[in-house]
């Protein structure tokens, strides 16, 4: 029998790994976003190097990334630490996503389905906004809403723009999920989005989501601002804000 007329029993694929490099840059940049490490602190790189048993070599590459990304800095004497936030940076990134997601509801409007639109609704309505509250569950629906905008804008190009801010944003949030004041403002902001939304009122969800992300701009700089320093060590670029 010819080699060629061989039948072998095919491989078995592996699992998809992730290269080292990007499994430690997943690792420790989703430390950043969730605040669990701070602006501030010191990047355990050893911690990192013994949890997940890699080399430094990937894990400094990871850090070059991050930095690159603005999410970790290299500083003399100091080491590697997670950025702090640049209010006048942060500013600016609260302006651009406001101008692109109220363009992006506006160009929704009859173009999200009228059942998401219902379970949206249904969704935000049901959040206690009185005593006790689940600030988690009451922002969670209101991202939602962000997302089904996004998502039914019509415009690919608009739509990752948008995402491409999206870790920072993420960043953002686990901070103002503290500010339980905050979360209610934008609940009922994102009430009324979700109304013109379904009322097919472009220029008035644009409005509104732009205004929207002006308030959270202003309730996280002044948080942030007001925000105790840790160990002599500013969570803020104060110089940042003019």
């Amino acid at each position: 029998m010819s080699r060629l007329a061989v039948n072998r029993a095919p491989r078995k694929r592996a699992a998809t790994v992730p290269p080292l490099t990007d499994q430690a840059y997943l690792a420790i940049k989703q430390e950043i976003l969730s605040n669990r490490l701070e602006p501030g602190a010191a990047l355990p790189i050893q911690r990192f190097t013994g949890e997940m048993k890699l080399s430094r070599t990937p894990v400094r590459e990871a850090i070059l990334r991050l930095q690159r990304e603005g999410f970790v800095e290299v500083r003399p004497r100091l080491g590697t630490i997670v950025a702090h936030l640049d209010l006048r940076r942060l500013r600016e990134m609260y302006h651009v996503r406001s101008v692109l997601e109220g363009d992006a509801a506006k160009l929704s409007i009859g173009q999200i389905p009228a059942g998401l639109l219902a379970d949206l609704e249904k969704d935000l309505r049901r959040q206690r906004t009185s005593g006790s509250f689940d600030i988690e569950a009451m922002s969670n629906a209101g991202q939602s809403l962000h997302e089904a905008i996004i998502d039914h804008c019509g415009n690919t190009v608009l739509a990752e723009t948008i995402r491409g801010l999206q870790d920072h944003f993420i960043r953002f949030r686990h901070v103002s999920l503290r500010l339980p004041e905050k979360v209610l403002a934008s609940h009922r902001e994102h009430i009324g989005i979700l109304e013109a939304l379904r009322n097919q009122d472009g220029d008035q969800a644009q409005r509104l989501v732009r205004e929207h992300f002006e308030h959270a701009a202003h309730f996280l700089i002044d948080r942030l601002l007001h925000q105790p320093s840790r160990r002599g060590q500013a969570v803020v670029h104060l110089h940042a804000v003019r």
